[in-house]
């Protein structure tokens, strides 16, 4: 029942919140979120919205995926660091802010997406912030023929493998990637191993397909296991209460 009220309540007097709006839109689980989510700026229609936004934006989960991006970023850059120009294709960027963080013309970035709204953002803030160095692209992560490349150095997969239920979403995903990589390739990735209460989600969100968010929680050994048969071995490990970032390399 008390799920039911809070459905409620985030449904009508949430709203107010833009965070608690967008998720509704978009989905809590979606790209565009999360980058409101990154941006952390309570925002809201009257000063009753922008407190519950600030309520919002702090839950604990939240500070999890802030703290995620942070361990991304320096993992994206000690990769970047092992070639010269390599060139990154992240295989469901959302709008990517966390590229935007990487130095510029360091690597030749790929951000793909299957959502247009996040490419169409992407591709915005891209040219907003002089970056020709990262390009935004539709992208299908599930079928290598409509893959916005065919070669990468370096994978990403940030927030993607999080949010798939199903694992044969995951190893479909790992065997797209490796068919376009060499030896030497690494492929910088993130999962989610823990949170405080899945059946709120379940009960009283919905993810970006509009229906109840169902979150399947791995750890991260197990899609460093599946990867194995491809060539990748783990080469870092970094975690916080609830999301491992990994960077695998593939031999």
């Amino acid at each position: 029942m008390k799920y039911q009220i809070l459905r409620f309540l985030l449904k009508t007097v949430g709203k107010l919140s833009k965070g608690i709006s967008l998720g509704w839109r978009t989905g809590f689980d979606s790209g565009v979120m999360l980058e409101y989510v990154y941006e952390n700026k309570p925002q809201g229609i009257t000063p009753l919205g922008v407190l519950i936004d600030r309520i919002y934006l702090s839950n604990k989960v939240w500070d999890g995926v802030r703290s995620r991006r942070q361990m991304l970023v320096k993992q994206l850059n000690n990769a970047i660091s092992n070639y010269n120009h390599p060139q990154v294709f992240d295989l469901a960027a959302g709008v990517g802010s966390y590229l935007f963080l990487l130095p510029f013309d360091k690597a030749t970035i790929i951000a793909g997406d299957y959502n247009d709204e996040a490419v169409t953002q992407g591709k915005a803030k891209a040219t907003t912030q002089g970056r020709s160095d990262i390009v935004f692209k539709h992208n299908d992560a599930f079928n290598l023929s409509a893959f916005a490349s065919q070669k990468a150095n370096i994978l990403v997969s940030s927030g993607f493998f999080d949010i798939l239920t199903e694992d044969e979403q995951i190893k479909t995903v790992l065997n797209n990637g490796s068919s376009i990589t060499q030896p030497g390739a690494r492929w910088v990735f993130t999962i989610e191993e823990n949170h405080p209460d899945l059946k709120l989600l379940q009960e009283s969100l919905v993810d970006l397909n509009q229906k109840p968010w169902k979150l399947v929680l791995r750890p991260a050994q197990q899609l460093i296991d599946w990867a194995k048969p491809y060539g990748w071995e783990l080469e870092t490990l970094q975690r916080n209460d609830y999301f491992a970032v990994g960077t695998m390399v593939k031999r």
